[in-house]
């Protein structure tokens, strides 16, 4: 009996041999079983406990891999590719990671640029089958093998290596996603904001590299971000299904994001001033520990400020007025530190404004504390009094003034901005999520 006829290969890639129909091997059955297989290990990511940027490195380090073995192998359709994009968006939104009108584009911008770091599907098989044509190409000029394997692929793979009119599939960089991203109406306010001179980028996003928010509440800020949360603003104006826009806590015209978050007058001092009062907690906190006022650190939400602290190195007043000689109107910073081997007091005034107002809200509370300084300074005979604002936007904007003044404090900026930025933005999600659920 003659041996069984072993079909030749036709193309060696990752130590996989692709050979003739008669094997056996159905690529749709394989497609299938890769698809399942993929979707399987994402569903066991986004379930887990994991923080939201540990899921999408998950994903991007665990999950994608399965197609990604299989690019240059199995033949992928554009619409395929796509469709699998599609389906790792709406398992995401099933989860809660992400908002189903929030930028598309943003989440497979990097991290560093503002984005959510997802990997695309489509971008990684074409990039990667460019890639294995030019490298099997390139080789073919010098190696025996590779020139056989060249001219034997006529269409087998998608590689096609002996076609000479090969269309080279589309690849957008991170620069093209931007693009796309900065000229949306909505999604695009944001991306502005975060490219202001004033604004420091790297800190701005912060949040998104190293922090251990969970993935809903990450989806969440990046839809409050994206201003695509249903406020009837966005219902008259966006999906325009003809809802009247009137603020539902104080009847005001204009039921902005904007207006959530930093401009309605009846969560002033209610919502607001416990979001302001989360931030000026950590910066007291800190403090207090560095002159030794306190003699341990607690969560800044379990920590209650006294209104005096006070030894021979500092001290430390919370929210309390300053009686000076002549009547001065602003005489309650938020924080007052007298240091006194250094001779000097800071008046330190926390806000929190809208992404616009980063600027116009520093030099306004530098204005604003200008009489109470050198009231201070004459009264208590200290060789000068400094204003230092600390402002973080709603949305977690840095302005890149506040490294400066973080250090004329003695602290760490980098530090104190992320735990500034979290809690700022973790009360703004709260207050978005308890101002939704009044009723419509």
């Amino acid at each position: 009996m003659d041996p069984p006829s072993v079909p030749s290969p036709k193309l060696i890639h990752t130590g996989i041999w692709v050979c003739h129909s008669n094997l056996g091997v159905h690529m749709a059955d394989v497609k299938q079983s890769v698809k399942e297989a993929f979707l399987g290990r994402l569903t066991k990511v986004l379930e887990s406990y994991l923080s939201g940027v540990n899921k999408v490195r998950a994903i991007n380090g665990w999950v994608m891999p399965v197609l990604m073995y299989t690019f240059g192998i199995l033949r992928w359709t554009q619409t395929e590719l796509d469709a699998l994009d599609r389906k790792v968006r709406t398992t995401l939104t099933l989860h809660r990671m992400h908002h189903p009108r929030s930028s598309v584009m943003r989440l497979y911008i990097p991290r560093k640029s503002g984005g959510r770091g997802l990997l695309s599907a489509k971008t990684l098989h074409n990039r990667e089958i460019h890639s294995l044509r030019n490298y099997f190409l390139a080789k073919s000029e010098s190696s025996e093998l590779h020139r056989d394997v060249k001219a034997c692929d006529v269409g087998l793979t998608p590689l096609s290596l002996a076609t000479e009119q090969w269309r080279e599939p589309a690849v957008l960089s991170t620069t093209d996603r931007e693009a796309v991203w900065r000229e949306k109406e909505l999604h695009g306010r944001f991306y502005k904001a975060l490219h202001e001179r004033h604004v420091d980028p790297r800190a701005s996003v912060h949040w998104l590299r190293f922090g251990d928010l969970f993935g809903e509440t990450e989806g969440f800020v990046c839809a409050i971000q994206d201003q695509v949360i249903m406020t009837r603003n966005y219902r008259k104006y966006i999906l325009k299904d003809g809802t009247e826009d009137v603020c539902r806590a104080c009847h005001q015209p204009g039921e902005s994001l904007r207006h959530i978050t930093s401009g309605c007058p009846v969560l002033a001092n209610t919502e607001y001033l416990h979001r302001h009062d989360q931030a000026a907690k950590i910066l007291h906190l800190e403090l207090a520990f560095k002159y030794g006022l306190i003699g341990e650190k607690v969560p800044y939400y379990k920590y209650v400020p006294e209104p005096v602290l006070e030894n021979d190195r500092a001290r430390l007043y919370w929210d309390r007025s300053v009686i000076t000689d002549r009547t001065v109107p602003a005489n309650k910073p938020d924080i007052v530190l007298m240091d006194r081997a250094e001779s000097r007091v800071f008046l330190v005034d926390v806000t929190v404004p809208f992404d616009e107002n980063l600027v116009k809200a520093e030099s306004d509370k530098k204005l604003k504390y200008l009489n109470l300084a050198h009231e201070v300074t004459d009264m208590w005979r200290v060789s000068s009094t400094e204003i230092i604002p600390v402002v973080v936007s709603t949305n977690g904007l840095v302005p890149t003034s506040l490294h400066d003044h973080l250090k004329r404090l003695g602290l760490r900026d980098g530090p104190m901005i992320a735990r500034l930025q979290r809690a700022i933005l973790l009360d703004n999600a709260r207050i978005v999520r308890r101002f939704l659920s009044l009723s419509p």
